[in-house]
């Protein structure tokens, strides 16, 4: 009998001793599957944390790529900070430590000063309007928007023998008053275009060839009219004809072309001439658009800025309208019909993009 007890209490024990072994395995096998668990989480955060900053990396040398080609359509410039900015202007500068200083310089301070110019022409997209090109692929088209309703008037100075943007105008019904003091005769005619043999000026004068654009508007009739488009290519007279220009007259138009011309750079009369006009026109329009016109490696050293020396830039009045972040990659060979010569040093217009506030 006590036998039988004490093997029944063994097996008993015995049961325990194994129940305990199973518990302390099966605690075990938890602690160990979650650790793998954790480690593998880490190991999947650790390559996720790897994968953003490589793409960052290749996001953000992607603009400094010569070959459109390999530019990722869906790219974005990660331009939320301080930091991604500066990164992004050492590469767009090809690491030109004169260069990359002085737009830093600006892209730190106060930018507001006449040697710092990006932030005035600094692109913007115009929420809900896309942008067109008018005129044939070459020199003398321009960059508009696809709102051209109820815009019966345009200004064109400087025609020279390309007339293809004052037809896409008056192909959309639009009287195109047309300016050049320099030419005998238009291309061809159309009915709606009104060519005079005058020229542009800023201030009144006694000769006959030039006129304001004030003095214009008054002898078209067009003292009421709003909403309208002026066109200016004239060789460095721009700066002079909008410098004396009133801000009221430039609130008549809706869209603005220009082609500037930066001449004589290292004249002090000058750069306070550029910086004047590029604010005047800031404070009324915004740009949406802008490309180097002519040799992209050609560049005028202006203040802590190095620019085209011929730059087009597109307007649109800031009243009445939105806008947000421009992305796109510059130049827009949709756009664009100078192609850039690789190996060449050129403008990156991507550095405009950096001062959007």
């Amino acid at each position: 009998m006590e036998n039988d007890s004490e093997q029944i209490k063994n097996q008993n024990n015995n049961i325990y001793y194994h129940k305990g072994l199973t518990q302390i395995y099966l605690r075990i096998n938890k602690v160990i599957l979650l650790q793998i668990i954790f480690s593998i989480l880490m190991i999947f955060l650790y390559f996720t944390i790897v994968s953003n900053k490589k793409a960052e990396k290749i996001d953000l040398y992607s603009f400094t790529n010569k070959n459109i080609n390999q530019f990722n359509d869906d790219g974005i410039i990660p331009l939320n900070s301080l930091s991604n900015k500066v990164k992004l202007l050492k590469l767009l500068t090809n690491n030109d430590e004169r260069e990359y200083k002085s737009i830093l310089e600006c892209l730190l301070n106060d930018p507001d000063t006449k040697y710092c110019i990006y932030h005035l022409i600094s692109p913007k997209l115009v929420l809900g309007k896309d942008r067109i090109l008018l005129g044939e692929k070459s020199d003398g088209c321009y960059v508009l928007l696809n709102d051209l309703n109820n815009i019966k008037i345009a200004y064109s100075f400087g025609i020279s023998t390309n007339i293809q943007f004052d037809k896409a105008l008056a192909d959309k019904g639009i009287d195109v008053y047309m300016y050049d003091h320099t030419i005998s005769s238009l291309p061809f005619e159309n009915p709606k275009f009104h060519w005079k043999k005058i020229g542009l000026c800023g201030k009144k004068t006694n000769r006959t060839e030039l006129k304001t654009l004030e003095e214009m508007i008054n002898e078209n009739g067009h003292n009421n009219e709003f909403n309208m488009i002026l066109k200016m290519d004239i060789e460095h007279w721009e700066w002079e004809s909008i410098n004396d220009l009133n801000e009221d007259i430039l609130n008549r138009f809706k869209y603005i072309a220009i082609e500037y011309h930066f001449h004589d750079e290292s004249q002090e009369n000058n750069q306070n001439l550029y910086y004047n006009v590029l604010k005047k026109i800031s404070n009324t329009h915004q740009a949406f658009y802008a490309r180097c016109n002519g040799d992209r490696s050609k560049r005028i050293n202006f203040g802590n800025n190095r620019i085209c020396h011929i730059l087009e830039v597109s307007y649109i009045i800031k009243k009445g309208n939105k806008f947000i972040k421009d992305e796109t990659i510059y130049p827009m060979y949709e756009f664009d019909y100078s192609i850039p010569q690789v190996g060449k040093l050129e403008t990156n217009l991507n550095i405009l993009k950096l001062f959007d506030k």
